[in-house]
Formats: structure tokens, sequence, C-alpha cells
């Protein structure tokens, strides 16, 4: 593991310089300088220069985000200065820091990858289901032999996290989350979300006169049940999040105001007051999908499990006709490149686990050619690992062009011959 380099913040009238890496641990040192650079001194333009920036991490930098956006409403006009460093300089790109950060100088993210969803803003329902679909399919793309109920426990939690920012934050600007999927030694998802609206100890101090610090706001909103105003919810959503994370062997972290919540495995659960407030909410859920099925019974409320409706459901199942449906014109922006062929073979390697018993129907409709390369990884690759019958068993192809047809044929018939990747 890489020595973490210690992070200073120094300040030159309205130029704030970030040197080192900044991390969870770092980023209130940053807000801080903000804070005394705009409220105290009145600064009412402000510089953030990274060039001397070593590290960056989702969670740290949504929440620099989410405060950035909220000065931006005040009329304080924010710039900055991209890392030095190349491949930091293009992940504040690729993850759309640049552009939250700076919007009028960079634009937003044209990231094409499919393990990482870049930072993405939310201020509707509908806006928010679309994110929480975004990253959900990141998910199915990116790691194979994923159990379904893993995928609906992320899903429920994510969505319940997000929920909270519109029902609860009262932010005009919404919210901001963040995911990354990793498998080098774990398979692992990690979301942030984020938001600079009404904290925690805010909200539920509303109706629950009894909390006397924010730390005690955050240590009553973990539990089941608890909620600002049940017309909004069961108030189920952080508890429920962070069973998912501890069951899986996860990590979980929540800062809202002057409290700071975090969750590991070897350590347990703490709660600390923090000194330096952060003027919203700041959620990170890192889920350890290594053991498949392992989250079934993370989700039980008043001692019954609970199932919830699920992405397979509502976007292979119930996509019309007896057999689930995976239509290819919507799973792929591209059919050119071994790179998007690869996404294709995770989802359906997960889906025939996760549709047990029923065939898969694959729809090429509107889709009339493919590359070689992309035929190769997503069908060649995928009848190898599957079998010759469990593939001919598992799914059924329609509205295939002759042209499509050949190519995935050639593809098969290559790799019965090689019977290896290549």
């Amino acid at each position: 593991m890489p020595v973490q380099i210690p992070l200073e913040v120094s300040r030159v009238d309205n130029r704030l310089t970030v040197a080192g890496d900044l991390g969870l641990s770092s980023y209130l040192r940053l807000l801080a300088a903000i804070h005394q650079a705009t409220d105290t001194q009145g600064y009412a333009d402000v510089i953030l220069d990274f060039s001397s920036c070593t590290a960056a991490f989702s969670a740290s930098m949504l929440a620099v985000c989410s405060q950035i956006m909220l000065l931006r409403t005040r009329g304080i006009d924010v710039s900055i200065s991209l890392p030095v460093k190349d491949q930091l300089r293009k992940l504040f790109h690729n993850c759309n820091w640049a552009n939250l950060l700076d919007p009028s100088t960079y634009d937003p993210s044209n990231y094409r990858g499919y393990s990482h969803v870049p930072a993405t803003r939310f201020t509707s329902p509908l806006e928010q289901n679309s994110a929480v679909n975004a990253i959900i399919n990141a998910v199915m793309g990116s790691l194979s032999g994923m159990d379904r109920h893993d995928i609906a426990a992320i899903e429920w939690s994510l969505a319940e996290i997000t929920d909270n920012v519109l029902n609860h934050a009262r932010c005009e600007m919404g919210g901001l989350v963040q995911a990354t999927t990793f498998e080098k030694s774990r398979r692992r998802v990690e979301f942030v979300v984020c938001d600079a609206g009404a904290t925690i100890p805010g909200t539920l101090r509303e109706t629950h006169r009894e909390i006397t610090s924010d730390p005690q706001a955050l240590e009553k909103a973990i539990r089941e049940g608890v909620t600002r105003d049940k017309n909004f919810g069961q108030g189920n959503g952080l508890f429920g999040s962070l069973e998912v994370c501890r069951v899986s062997g996860g990590q979980f972290h929540v800062h809202s105001r002057n409290a700071n919540l975090s969750y590991y495995p070897k350590f347990g659960l703490h709660i600390r007051r923090e000194t330096i407030p952060f003027s919203g909410t700041l959620v990170v859920a890192n889920i350890d999908c290594s053991t498949p099925g392992v989250l079934q019974k993370a989700l039980k409320f008043g001692g019954e499990e609970h199932v919830p409706i699920d992405y397979v459901e509502t976007h292979y199942e119930l996509s019309g006709g007896d057999l689930p449906r995976f239509v290819m014109r919507n799973e792929a922006s591209s059919f050119g490149s071994r790179l998007a062929g690869e996404p294709i073979k995770n989802k359906l390697l997960n889906l025939v686990s996760m549709v047990v018993g029923k065939r898969l129907v694959i729809d090429f409709e509107d889709v009339a050619l493919i590359s070689s390369s992309f035929a190769d990884e997503a069908f060649g690759k995928l009848f190898v690992e599957l079998g010759a019958l469990r593939f001919g068993q598992s799914f059924e192809f329609v509205n295939v062009s002759e042209m499509v047809r050949s190519l995935i044929d050639k593809a098969i018939t290559q790799r019965m011959t090689t019977a290896r990747y290549i």
C-alpha cells in the first residue's frame, strides 16, 4: 500500500494551495481554509490550486464539490488549477470533479468506462432514479459472479441514501453521487452520496427534542425506524445501509455537521464530535461482494427479511413477454470494440445465474452490425465460460441480422477450436 502524503493547505490572499493527499481524514482542513477565506476574510473569489495535490478520493472530493457549489449560490466565484500529476489530472476530468468545481472552465466528464460512474448531480426523483440505474448497470457490467440478492441490497441502499437527500436535505441544488467498483483483491462496490443542505442533526432535532448533541443525533439516525418525519419514509435508510456494509465486511461513514460516524470490520462502530463542521451530509458506503449471497439477510426490519424490487426485475423480467429480455441497443452505446463487449459479457454471466430456470432473450433489434472483437469478447468468451450445453440452454437470440449472426458464430467457433482466451 502506498505511503499516504499528509495534506497541507496554505493560503496567500484568495489563493489556496492544496499539497499532499486529499482523503477522508483530511478534507475538513481544506473546507476550514475555504471558510476562512470567504466568511472570515470576505473574499468574493477564490482560487483552489491543486497543482501539488498527490492523491484525491471520491468521498473527500464530493464533500469539497458540494461546498463549492454552495458558495457559488452565494455569489462567490471559485476557479481551480488542476494537479500537475498526469493521472490525477485525468481523474479530475473523468470523475467530473473539475466541472463541478469550475464549470465555466471545464466541461462535464465524457468518461466512457464501465467500472466507474462519475460524480453526478441529481435534483429530482427522475434524475435520482437515472443515477441509481447507471450505478447498478456499472456494477452488473464490471463485476461478474454477482448474486441477485447482493445487487438488490446495493440498489436498495443506494436508492435510500439518495432519496434522503431529496426528502430531508432541503437543498435546492440537490445532491451528488459517485460510484466505483473494485476487483483486484476482493470484489467491492463503493458509492458516495453528498449534499450541502440541512444536516442530520438539524433535521432530527425538529421532531426529537431529546437530542442534545450532533454525535447523539447520528447515533439515533442509524437506529431502525428513526426518521424526521414518517410521511417521508420509514427511517431505515441509514440503518439498513450500515447493515449492508457491516454484513458484507465493508465500511460505512457518515459526516454531518459536527458529528462523524465510522464503521470498520476490525474496529467496530465509532461516533465522535468533529471540531470542524460539515455543512451538509456525506455518506460513504463500501460494500464487499466477494462472497456471493452474503447480503441476503442484511435487510431485515421489524424482525422480518425485506425483499426489495430489484434492477433485474424492472429492467429485464418486466420488459415484456414471458422470458426476461436483454435488449442490446439499450445495453451498449457502441458495438465496435473489445472494450465495449466486456461489460456485455459480465452482465450476461450475472443474469444467467439470476434468472434461474428461464432462458434469457437477447434481442438485437436495431443493431445491424458488430465488430469481430466485440463478438469475441461478448459471446466467444461467454461460450467458453458457460460451456456449450449451458450456453445453449441459457440464451435465445432474436432479431439478429445475418451479418451479426455470422460474426457471433465465427467467434464461438474460433473459441471452440482454441478453447482458451486470446
